[in-house]
């Protein structure tokens, strides 16, 4: 049976898979500070919201005017205004004493319908779990039920020595892992994309392809860095 597609908003990337990510999944965007996580996250957003999907964007680390900001420097990215506050909706929530992870899980339930979501990052749901046990639960529960009710959702997740997760079982909860990182290759220091997995989807695993981020906007290049 075939599956649907949804644009991951690069288009080498879409090449890559066959189209996009698997409709109905939740995929794990993981990598050190500075790698371009969250653009990648606000790019998949925008490609959505373009097409007239209805987009959410849920950052636990910085509010929508940050945000906003970091997309001024990037001419496909400064789009953002055009959407913001019509069919993508950008919402801060602060982790504390009254948004505890069994809370944040839930919070979704409340929600209208949406296509895409973006939430960033898993980090802090880690940070305040009672315990990487309740961690664990809690993110099994959340992925279940964005599985059922988003079109395709990603999960960014901050990472260090190369690790795909934290070594929490984000990569096992998710049906795919995009990882990126900085390689240093020709005495020149490259971001570079590679697809750990994905179900429903043939690819070349862990093969690390450049990912180029400049005042023009974001793009996979053909280049494979072997």
């Amino acid at each position: 049976m075939k599956t649907d597609r949804i644009s991951t908003g690069l288009s080498g990337l879409d090449k890559l898979l066959g189209g996009g990510f698997p409709e109905k999944t939740a995929i794990l965007v993981s990598g050190g500070p500075g790698t371009g996580k969250t653009l990648i996250g606000l790019n998949f957003l925008l490609a959505g919201a373009a097409n007239g999907e209805r987009c959410c964007y849920v950052s636990l680390n910085e509010n929508k005017n940050e945000l906003i900001r970091a997309c001024n420097g990037i001419k496909t990215l400064k789009k953002i205004d055009e959407y913001a506050g019509k069919n993508l909706a950008i919402e801060s929530i602060t982790m504390g004493k009254r948004m505890t992870v069994e809370h944040f899980t839930r919070i979704f339930t409340s929600y209208p319908k949406v296509d895409r979501l973006v939430i960033d990052n898993l980090n802090k749901l880690l940070i305040y779990a009672d315990s990487k046990n309740e961690y664990r639960i809690r993110l099994s529960e959340l992925t279940s039920y964005l599985k059922g009710k988003i079109n395709c959702t990603l999960l960014i997740c901050e990472t260090q020595d190369e690790r795909i997760d934290t070594g929490n079982s984000e990569a096992f909860e998710a049906d795919g892992v995009v990882h990126l990182s900085f390689l240093e290759f020709e005495e020149k220091p490259k971001r570079t994309l590679e697809v750990s997995k994905l179900r429903y989807t043939s690819f070349e695993p862990r093969i690390p392809h450049e990912l180029v981020i400049d005042s023009q906007g974001l793009r996979l290049t053909k280049t494979r860095i072997l």
